[in-house]
């Protein structure tokens, strides 16, 4: 179950959507999701397929954000 969930989180995640100025990865959406689940049909319930490919993809977008806010540039105090 772990492997089919982590394989079709993988590719869902293929048809991601960016968004503002820094690219930030939009949240997956639900219809990609049944895409999927459409061409690639599943045993695990739908229930359950969704809630372990939104926990992924919430903790993709939190790495994301943390990577964003490591990579930020320090700026050195402003002098007087």
């Amino acid at each position: 179950m772990t492997a089919e969930i982590l394989e079709a989180y993988g590719y869902i995640s293929r048809s991601r959507q960016y968004v503002g100025m820094v690219g930030a990865p939009a949240p997956i959406a639900p219809s990609a999701i049944t895409e999927y689940l459409d061409r690639y049909p599943s045993a695990i319930c739908r229930e359950e397929f969704d809630a372990a490919v939104f926990a992924l993809d919430d903790q993709f977008r939190r790495h994301w954000d943390e990577q964003q806010e490591k990579d930020k540039p320090k700026t050195p105090p402003k002098k007087r």
